[in-house]
Order: C-alpha cells, then structure tokens, then sequence
C-alpha cells in the first residue's frame, strides 16, 4: 500500500524539478509530464504563473507517494499509478517522476 505526503515546497521552483529528474534517482521512461513537457517543465510552469498573475505565494505542490518493498511492484506499474494519481489534478501542470534509486519506489510529483 503506498503512503502520499504532500512535502513542504520550500524551495525555490527551479530546483524541484532538478531534484525530481535527476538520472541517479530515475531514468527518462519513468518521467512524464501532464499538460507540460518534462523538458520544458521549468519554463511553462513560469509562463502559466506569469500569465495568470500567480507569481506570489506557493509556486507548486511536490507530492510523494512510496510504495513499500513488500508491494512487489516494478517500476513501470509504480509510474502508472502515478500517472493516474495525477488524474485527481485536473488542469495542472504535472511532472511524474518515479525514483527506483531506494528501497521503496518513490513517485515524486511536482504540480504547479
């Protein structure tokens, strides 16, 4: 069963996405973004606060769902549920990045 925290955004937009992407924590195929591009992610995430006036306040939500060993889940699966978790998110930027780097599985979703 996985546990979801919703992790304090306490630091600055630029380096979530550095942290959620990295290639010693994912691999590219575990990476998908919802209505943005997981390349561009930074820029669009930007560009939607600017042109909404949403600069001010919290510039995005980083979520964390891990999933226990004993799930017995591949990576792949674990990307999927991710995928469709951010479907409770509708009309958000997402980025889904799944980290295989620990014990547990890791979904570390980033929404703007």
């Amino acid at each position: 069963m996985a546990i979801v925290k919703f992790a304090p955004a306490g630091s600055p937009l630029n380096n979530i996405f550095d942290y959620v992407m990295r290639d010693e924590a994912t691999e590219s195929k575990l990476v998908s973004g919802v209505n943005c591009s997981p390349e561009s992610a930074l820029d669009e995430f930007r560009f939607v606060k600017k042109r909404f006036h949403k600069e001010d306040g919290r510039s995005y939500y980083h979520i964390v769902q891990s999933f226990s060993p004993d799930d017995d889940l591949t990576p792949e699966t674990a990307h999927e549920i991710g995928l469709k978790f951010a479907d409770y998110f509708p009309g958000f930027q997402i980025v889904v990045a799944t980290h295989v780097n620990t014990n547990a599985i890791q979904e570390l979703l980033c929404k703007g």
